[in-house]
């Protein structure tokens, strides 16, 4: 008989995308206070850090999943955050072994015009138009197909923006909810980075300890 843990590694994959200030895990993750509630209440945490000017979302997972062999992990449960969705989606199609579970929230919003056009300029500003071509292309979000979110089999879950806003629109989550076999809707809240995610800090760290638990038909 194979003996389960109580519970799964947990990697929290930050947000941003060529952000000034630079968005990185411990703004995201850390002094936000996520991180060190877990771990107070015994997750195996770790904080990933995301490459600061990626040119590809394969070159994002590659390192996320450096980050999760590094640590020893076979398999995780993913904890990803606005434009880290993209991310943790892309490894979990490109290395589906790593990846047990995935817990996507506040996704960022693709296909915008204004969105994706400020985007643009940043990301040309440091590269060229074929590197903002590979990041900003992918529907319902960016570095993904509908096709590809399509035939997805593993646990999906959505933790959206409450309020939404022009970065992180409903839309979006509205369209991973059609897309994505199985997936489960639950809470909400203003992203990390807003003062206004304190009031919400302890709701989302209980769903982010009982999304690390594993099921017994797991």
């Amino acid at each position: 008989m194979v003996h389960l843990p109580e519970s799964l590694p947990v990697v929290l994959v930050h947000g941003g995308l060529y952000d000034e200030p630079v968005m990185t895990g411990q703004s995201f993750w850390v002094e936000t206070a996520v991180a060190p509630m877990l771990r107070r209440r015994n997750v195996d945490v770790i904080v990933h850090e995301r490459p600061r000017e990626p040119t590809s979302w394969s070159e994002e997972a590659d390192a996320l999943a450096a980050t999760i062999t590094n640590a020893g992990h076979e398999r995780v449960a993913l904890v990803a955050g606005s434009n880290g969705c993209s991310v943790a989606l892309r490894l979990l199609l490109d290395q589906p072994e790593l990846v047990h579970r995935v817990l996507l929230c506040w996704p960022a919003t693709a296909g915008d015009p204004v969105v994706d056009e400020l985007a643009r300029i940043i990301i040309t500003d440091v590269h060229d138009d074929a590197t903002a071509d590979r990041l900003l292309t992918g529907r319902p979000i960016r570095g993904v197909t509908s096709d590809e979110l399509a035939a997805i089999t593993a646990e999906v879950v959505l933790y959206p923006s409450m309020p939404e806003n022009k970065a992180h629109q409903r839309t979006t989550v509205t369209q991973l909810l059609a897309t994505i076999p199985g997936v489960l809707l639950v809470g909400g809240s203003p992203e990390p980075i807003h003062d206004e995610f304190a009031e919400h800090l302890f709701a989302f760290v209980d769903i982010v300890d009982a999304f690390s638990k594993v099921h017994h038909d797991d």
